[in-house]
């Protein structure tokens, strides 16, 4: 019988966590267990967040071994501290836990994690990690360690895991690290202290997945030597999701517009800038309208809705489990995304689930952007608005309840599929291990 390989993913952000970001891992593991390797996962527990699903951990069908350890990060300490481990709030009931992002504490801690947590607000599960990784590699003996971004903690963990123990290991980028357009470092030597070890873990991996084709350019220009070992892997979709769903209705006789995730405060501006868009179409075309947001919701949000008498039309669902938000977009008839001003880099996962359900889509994003230009490249660029353009929104609004944007029609999403991600990074894992890592120049 043919030895199945060993892969340990190395992620604080695991299911039950719920939310977006954690979809990318999770569906990797998922078809990686069918494409013949033996899966594992070395997370946190009892961390402080603000939506759980626990449907998610079925779909790795009880095949992935999950290691979770303590921490001393502050999202941690609270989640101990509040005893979430019993009474969290899980979308088995429909129940999320909103949190005020404009709120003095949550701007004290922010100011605080930024100019004193080193490398980032998740270091304290790094020692905690880290011995609990060298028992895993000791008794599960993987052969490839596969590491997660946005947290750079992360890839500290697995830099030093490998130092350790020589175990080789895959960098995958779902987010930037030094060019992160969210990330604004307090200080140069911040910045400074963030370049340094992004290019020792970088030069360090076999190989650099990263999320898009301007994510890969960013590297390859900085780190010519390794322009041979970076591959692009973008998010999408996974057709297993779309099978057998049971559209919703929640507002009969409108035309429905769906956001799915929640709107975090960087997406505040673009949100008001919808809005105030449709408070300017003509109230007979408002009145046909009704725009949907899946997520979880801040207060921001729905005072904004109701000062500017939008009740009648926007309306917030919280955070839902992953299939029942599905349904409920695949019962509208359009769906609705944002980015802020300024990101021309971001490929959000909820792009790529929309063209698997095939709805038109309106798109608040930069014209110039990753995101427009993956919509052009699928000839559906009709719905792209820069998102604090006001006028340009309202314009495709009414496009779209003028019947003038029609849904997707193409001919093949395969290449936009979780599963046939999953096995370009299984060829890309396998590599890891039968290859000899990329030249090691330039590190000092």
């Amino acid at each position: 019988m043919k030895k199945r390989n060993k892969v340990l993913l190395i992620s604080y952000d695991f299911p039950p966590v719920g939310g977006g970001g954690v979809q990318r891992n999770l569906k990797f593991l998922k078809y990686l267990n069918r494409f013949g390797w033996d899966t594992s996962v070395l997370t946190v527990k009892n961390r402080e967040y603000y939506v759980y699903d626990y449907t998610l951990l079925d779909e790795l069908e009880n095949k992935t071994s999950i290691f979770r350890t303590s921490s001393l990060d502050p999202s941690f300490v609270f989640g101990y501290l509040k005893g979430l481990s019993k009474n969290k709030k899980s979308a088995k009931n429909q129940g999320s836990k909103a949190i005020n992002e404009e709120g003095l504490l949550i701007k004290v801690y922010r100011s605080v994690r930024d100019w004193l947590l080193i490398p980032d607000g998740y270091g304290g599960w790094i020692p905690f990690a880290f011995f609990k990784g060298l028992e895993i590699i000791k008794s599960e003996k993987p052969d490839v360690l596969l590491c997660t971004f946005p947290y750079v903690s992360n890839a500290f963990v697995t830099y030093f895991l490998h130092l350790a123990t020589k175990t080789p290991y895959v960098i995958d980028f779902r987010d930037g690290w030094i060019d992160d357009p969210y990330t604004d470092f307090p200080s140069n030597f911040h910045r400074k202290f963030h370049a340094y070890f992004e290019k020792k873990v970088l030069y360090r991996a076999k190989n650099i997945v990263v999320f898009g084709e301007i994510q890969k350019e960013i590297f390859q220009k900085r780190y010519p030597n390794l322009q041979a070992s970076i591959y692009e892997i973008n998010n999408g979709y996974d057709p297993e999701d779309l099978e057998g769903l049971q559209p919703i209705k929640l507002h009969n006789g409108k035309l429905r517009i769906v956001y799915s995730g929640a709107v975090y405060r960087d997406r505040k501006d673009p949100f008001i800038s919808f809005g105030l868009a449709l408070n300017t179409l003509e109230k007979s075309v408002l009145e046909k309208l009704e725009v949907v947001f899946v997520g979880d919701k801040q207060d921001w949000s729905e005072e904004f809705v109701v000062k500017n008498n939008l009740t009648n039309t926007v309306f917030f669902t919280g955070y839902l489990p992953h299939l029942e938000a599905l349904n409920i977009l695949a019962g509208a008839n359009c769906s609705l995304m944002f980015l802020r001003k300024g990101d021309f880099v971001a490929l959000t996962g909820k792009i790529f689930e929309y063209i698997g359900v095939g709805l038109p889509i309106i798109a608040c994003v930069e014209p110039e952007g990753e995101c427009a230009k993956l919509l052009k490249s699928i000839d559906h660029a009709g719905g792209v608005c820069a998102p604090d353009d006001v006028l340009a929104i309202k314009n495709v609004l009414e496009k779209f309840v003028n019947g003038k944007l029609l849904p997707l029609s193409l001919d093949s999403k395969e290449r936009f599929s979780r599963k046939s991600q999953a096995f370009k990074l299984s060829g890309i894992l396998q590599n890891s291990i039968l290859n000899e890592k990329p030249t090691v120049s330039n590190l000092h």
